[in-house]
């Protein structure tokens, strides 16, 4: 953890060069990097739509022992939690986190129904851990779902101890609707967003078929965690051990892209993800960084005519540690070449990037067909799914030989698979469609 980052710097699309920042030299395994490459490196001077390619790869770090944790579990006790024998399973697996946990690590539970109770406060785990299993043991289904108000307990829960030195996350679980308290999502969404840059992440489970699961990925997603689609309740110890095992893992928090555009380049999109403008520069949150992860953006931008080279955009990683690893940041450019040769542009098109770029688009098509389907128009979710696999099959890089066309094939497949789901799923699509956005989440970070 003592090294210093090397920042890749990209000398427009066709090579790295490795630089480092400060006076101590790391070893590319030791370092974050932010790799960018363009689907094209030219582009007609007539100008056109580009896709750059954004790559977060951060070193697989064998340390002596984690950061310590500050997490609040935020468990729904509703009366549905009833059903299934959910609620006993959700009991065993925090009976199995607190098992995991240190002595050193602050855990609270907030537990909620229409009222919200806190039933363990802030505090060192220490060494007594029979009685926080007992406490979790009396919790018994009742009532409604304030899940808003147990969301924002958690927060203030992880925010009484808040540290560089902790890794601060609130899980939040919940098997049903928000009925009580504050239930508009965009609201929700702006809590997330601002605990996030307080560096307190949130992750959200969802258990069974009956919760809204765009307010969950929309949650998880404005919070930096993660996101989970859990149809059996048998599978909460397992998922609840992997969220602990990403918390092991975490390297740094509050992460960022920041990234400027050059003359006249549009933003359309950054497929997948939040984005906001901030003066001069867009901003994509990225929540945290876990140890040996590969994580990549999609950014689709609008190039203008012209003629000669430009610089299309230049993206800065910037996140918070305990140990700042580097006194700058990585940050890594790319370029493109106008010119009148349209056969030249096929020439040096990028199949892998192409390939990863088309990938990514067909997911922004899914997420338009499950909002088809949340308006009850399940033809025409079915048809932007269709349509999404004509697009794959007519890209670039579908007939090219490695990793790209592999990709587009393997992404073609999961399209059809999702058209059979939906159309085999009768009368109720709620399986169907938590599957299929829960796979295209997957899909979109990488995960």
């Amino acid at each position: 953890m003592k090294t210093t980052i090397v920042a890749l710097l990209t000398a427009g699309v066709l090579g790295l060069i490795s630089i480092s920042s400060g006076t101590a030299c790391a070893t590319p395994q030791q370092s974050i990097s932010l790799q960018s490459r363009l689907n094209t490196p030219t582009i007609s001077t007539h100008g056109g739509t580009a896709y750059l390619q954004l790559t977060i790869t951060t070193p697989s770090v064998g340390m002596p022992q984690r950061h310590p944790l500050n997490i609040s579990v935020v468990l729904d006790r509703s009366g549905s939690m009833g059903d299934e024998g959910k609620i006993d399973f959700a009991k065993k697996a925090m009976w199995k986190l607190v098992d995991q946990l240190n002595s050193e690590d602050i855990l609270s539970i907030v537990i909620y129904d229409d009222i919200v109770d806190v039933l363990r406060a802030a505090q060192p785990v220490g060494k007594n851990k029979y009685a926080i299993k007992h406490l979790i043991d009396e919790v018994y289904p009742r009532g409604s779902t304030n899940l808003g108000g147990g969301m924002v307990e958690g927060f203030q829960q992880v925010e009484f101890n808040l540290s560089k030195e902790y890794v601060n996350r609130v899980v939040l679980l919940s098997d049903g609707l928000a009925n009580q308290g504050i239930t508009d999502p965009h609201e929700l969404d702006r809590i997330a967003r601002r605990y996030r840059t307080k560096r307190v992440s949130l992750t959200t489970m969802g258990v069974g078929l009956d919760y809204n699961e765009n307010l969950m990925v929309g949650l998880a997603k404005n919070g930096g965690g993660n996101y989970y689609f859990i149809e059996s309740p048998r599978s909460l110890a397992s998922i609840m051990n992997r969220e602990f095992n990403m918390l092991s893992a975490v390297l740094a928090q509050n992460a960022c892209i920041e990234l400027t555009l050059g003359h006249n380049i549009g933003l359309q999109d950054v497929i997948g993800c939040e984005y906001h403008a901030q003066t001069d520069r867009y901003v994509v949150p990225l929540g945290d960084l876990y140890s040996n992860e590969n994580r990549e953006f999609t950014i689709e931008l609008s190039i203008p005519e012209g003629s000669g080279t430009c610089t299309v955009a230049t993206g800065t990683l910037r996140y918070e540690s305990e140990k700042q690893w580097s006194v700058g940041f990585p940050t890594s450019s790319a370029t493109i070449r106008y010119t009148k040769d349209v056969a030249l542009i096929e020439k040096e098109r990028d199949l892998n990037v192409q390939a990863k770029a088309d990938v990514a688009v067909s997911t922004r098509t899914v997420d338009n067909a499950m909002k088809a389907l949340d308006d009850g128009k399940g033809e025409e979710a079915a048809g932007f799914l269709h349509q999404a696999q004509e697009a794959l099959h007519a890209s670039p890089a579908a007939s090219a030989m490695g990793a790209g066309g592999a990709e587009i094939r393997q992404q073609a497949a999961k399209l059809n698979s999702y058209e059979r789901l939906l159309k085999d799923s009768t009368g109720d699509g709620r399986k169907a469609k938590k599957s299929i956005q829960y796979d295209n989440y997957k899909t979109q970070n990488s995960k």
